[in-house]
């Protein structure tokens, strides 16, 4: 079946001239991986737009090869075509309006009249031939990109590529494998096995950069023999390990390290459900000097010192009242847990917003709802 699956994307992929490849903006191995395919499908002279809606991702990761080549939106997906047949009547001018959301077009002749005989309509395909999407379980994790372009993911093929459980197989070749510990390992063995000409030092790296962020530096509890295997092969490989630690760990700003302080010292818990929680003012923002960009490296800061919590919730003050960051461990889905509040997100990872309350009453709203989702 694998060998099956691989032909079918090889195939896929030859068949294709411009491939889409999209991520979750809040997943660093999401990231780093969709770079590594986007060098991939360069090396067979694919032409490879690579997108995340609401990317705005930490400072951090701007030493990854490709990094500026991310969008947050799609370019123009197709063209509108109109056809004048101007063999019997030339063209006096050409004009267009816009009122009320409609075009206008204005075809003036220069003797006789145009009727509606002469003129034809076509449309030219998508831009795209493939979509690859990374490390999403489902195509509403795609948020606004998905939600505005549904016609472009139901007619082009997707291959679906991650490790979640939760993932649907949505895609029109499914490569999920649950027992990796990341998107980027299921890759790595995929560009062993389908193309190792491909392999350089900046696709290591890339790929290396998505395991050490999954796996938070290796320091996840069911971290298995398999990923460090894999680590060790993308290290001989020309991956540069040192390089993708002195930047993820050893160059932590003094805002971050302020805003850390402040999300440990505010930390509440609840073993007998697994919930862990902290809450920042906009004072701990400003006196940290952080913005609310460095926040999701402070959840993942909470999720690695917090192996016994299940759900790990980060609320932060704004000006239009608060904000979460819900995650959740294991078999729990943060969207369930909070779906009073109408998150968005995913079921490892889900983002809440509270309008016109405080943050004390925001935290303590929040904290009674999951409780109560928890059926305790």
């Amino acid at each position: 079946m694998a060998l099956e699956r691989e032909k079918q994307l090889t195939e896929a992929i030859n068949r294709a001239r411009q491939i889409l490849v999209v991520f979750r903006h809040d997943s660093g191995d999401g990231l780093a991986t969709a770079l590594a395919l986007g060098q991939i499908l360069k090396k067979m002279n694919k032409q490879t737009e690579i997108i995340s809606p609401n990317f705005s991702p930490p400072a951090i990761f701007n030493f990854l090869p490709g990094f500026k080549e991310i969008h947050t939106n799609l370019s123009p997906l197709q063209k509108f075509i109109i056809k004048v047949d101007l063999s019997k009547n030339k063209l006096a001018s050409l004009s267009y309006d816009v009122k009320d959301d409609n075009l206008f077009v204005y075809i003036t002749p220069k003797t006789g009249l145009i009727s509606h005989e002469n003129i034809k309509t076509a449309t030219t395909d998508l831009k795209f031939d493939l979509i690859f999407t990374v490390d999403c379980p489902d195509l509403q994790s795609l948020g606004t990109l998905y939600q505005n372009n549904t016609d472009l993911f139901s007619k082009v093929p997707i291959v679906n590529i991650d490790h979640n459980p939760a993932n649907e197989n949505f895609g029109s070749i499914n490569l999920i494998d649950i027992s990796a510990m990341a998107s980027a390992e299921i890759v790595f063995e995929l560009l062993q096995k389908t193309w190792p000409d491909f392999i350089t030092s900046e696709i290591t790296t890339l790929l290396l950069t998505g395991l050490i962020v999954k796996t938070q530096s290796f320091r996840t509890p069911n971290i298995n023999g398999r990923t460090l295997h894999n680590a060790s092969q993308l290290v001989n490989l020309g991956a540069d390990r040192e390089k993708i630690v002195t930047e993820l760990y050893r160059r932590r700003t003094l805002p971050t390290l302020k805003l850390w302080g402040k999300a440990l010292s505010n930390l509440k818990n609840d073993n007998a459900c697994g919930l862990v929680w902290t809450a920042l003012s906009k004072n701990d923002l400003h006196e940290s000097g952080a913005t609310a960009q460095e926040l999701p490296e402070v959840v993942d800061e909470l999720i690695a010192n917090s192996p016994e919590a299940k759900i790990i919730v980060l609320l932060y003050e704004t000006e239009m009242g608060v904000e979460g960051i819900v995650t959740a461990q294991n078999n729990f889905d943060a969207l369930m847990l909070t779906k009073i509040f109408n998150p968005e997100g995913t079921k490892q990872r889900a983002r809440i917003t509270i309008k016109n309350k405080n943050l004390l009453t925001a935290e303590k709203e929040v904290v009674e709802k999951i409780k109560e989702a928890l059926g305790k």
